[in-house]
């Protein structure tokens, strides 16, 4: 009974193993989420409250994707949506119509570019092969979930996979849990494949090249910017995985014997090495034809839709930063700990709560993680250039209690930055 006990301990100790390394991997701090604004890059005169986009200025010449009319869509939403401007996408526009005594606005006009390529070929590598019951079950479930490829060898007695360390990971964790019950050893044996399969690499990209224009008693180019993104997958096409080679751990007797009946024996007793011989391979995948021209429509609809929206958001990033005052999402992890216990409020959103418990404690019986957290609470709220003082002078005042925390070292230097830029935001965003 008790050896019975130490081989189940014994075998139990690689999942164990695994199951850490799986969850020291995965774990990350838990961050309280808020938004932040952030003043442009240049301050755009406040009487400029309505843009042009024209759409007749905007050149598509080399927009092979054709993304121009979701580019322009998106710019005016998405500056209408920030609400320092009033913006419109329009195919002509008639400066005549413009009071300049009164009205100052802004032109934007520029070109849209986009494209991309495929290539196609056959790429070969090596597999190992996993046999034995609880072998080939592993294998085949650490491939499932990792959403890998596998091959069966010539003989269809071993499972063959090229792996990666989670996926490895899995399969010695899944691998432990068969042998537990009983179903095989914890290492099955093991041979290799080499294999060759077919790939196609689609790459895309999208560039935006723009300029704003002010329009009223003068004319000025304000800023003129040019940006870009780009989006890479390579396909593999499991169902083309074929066998080219294979070493067999077994002797050249018994390899002969397996190789004619085409029998699957499991497991297979006697490890010897042997070679097996040359498959058929298919014919090349790849010749030598030109490459083809790329289309959007070589992707899924549901993912082109999704690679397009990405493309489109990332290029016109900079540009919008450049004109607009903009709002960014800001993740600070919270201090555990302390009288409130006010981080897991923080981490849920909860920050007025989190600041109404802690301001409940008196100041003299405060922790460290409390001046923290109420410098976070403050933070999180902000709405004026005095929140950000208060969490600033919070976030010291925790340093000064427990001196060399790095978290609420960060807490002053985000603060200080934000209190830099509260001049310049003010200037953008206040009549």
């Amino acid at each position: 009974m008790k050896n019975s006990a130490v081989m189940r301990l014994k075998h139990f100790a690689p999942l164990c193993f695994c199951a850490l390394v799986l969850v020291s991997a995965c774990a990350e701090p838990i961050l309280s989420k808020f938004e932040v604004q952030r003043p442009s890059r240049i301050t755009v005169p406040r009487k400029v409250k309505k843009v042009f986009i024209r759409s007749d200025l905007v050149a598509d010449t080399n927009d092979l994707l054709g993304i121009k009319s979701q580019v322009l869509q998106q710019l005016a939403a998405e500056l209408n949506r920030l609400g320092r401007f009033k913006v419109s996408v329009v195919d002509t526009f008639n400066e005549s119509q413009i009071d300049s005594e009164k009205d100052t606005v802004a032109i934007v006009q520029g070109e849209v570019t986009s494209g991309g390529e495929v290539d196609r070929g056959q790429f070969t590598d090596l597999a190992t092969c996993t046999g034995g019951i609880g072998g080939r079950l592993s294998s085949a479930g650490a491939a499932a979930i990792s959403d890998e490829a596998i091959t069966l060898d010539n003989w269809r007695g071993y499972v063959c996979r090229r792996g990666a360390f989670a996926s490895d990971v899995t399969e010695l964790a899944l691998s432990s849990a068969f042998a537990i019950a009983g179903l095989s050893e914890v290492v099955p044996p093991k041979n290799q494949v080499v294999r060759i399969y077919n790939y196609k690499n689609l790459s895309l990209f999208a560039q935006a090249n723009f300029s704003f224009t002010t329009i009223g008693l003068s004319r000025e180019t304000l800023a003129i910017r040019a940006d870009s993104a780009s989006f890479g997958r390579s396909i593999t096409e499991k169902d083309s995985y074929r066998n080219i080679k294979e070493s067999h751990l077994i002797s050249l007797t018994l390899g002969s014997l397996i190789s004619i009946t085409r029998i699957p024996i499991f497991p297979i007793p006697i490890r010897e090495v042997a070679l097996a011989g040359r498959s058929n391979p298919k014919q090349t995948y790849y010749g030598q034809k030109s490459l083809p021209v790329p289309g959007i429509n070589d992707l899924p609809a549901k993912e082109k839709r999704r690679v397009i929206e990405q493309l489109v958001n990332q290029t016109l990033m900079s540009f919008i930063r450049t004109i607009s005052p903009y709002k960014v999402l800001v993740g600070a992890e919270t201090a555990s700990g302390g009288k409130a216990g006010a981080g897991n409020l923080l981490n849920a959103g909860k920050v007025k709560k989190a600041r109404l418990i802690i301001e409940a404690i008196p100041e003299g019986e405060r922790d460290p993680e409390d001046w923290y957290n109420l410098g976070l609470a403050y933070e999180a709220s902000a709405v004026s250039r005095e929140d950000y003082e208060d969490a600033r002078r919070f976030y010291i005042t925790a340093l000064e209690k427990s001196p060399g925390i790095k978290l609420y070292a960060q807490g002053v230097g985000r603060t200080r930055r934000y209190l830099a830029e509260t001049r310049t935001l003010a200037k953008q965003t206040q009549e």
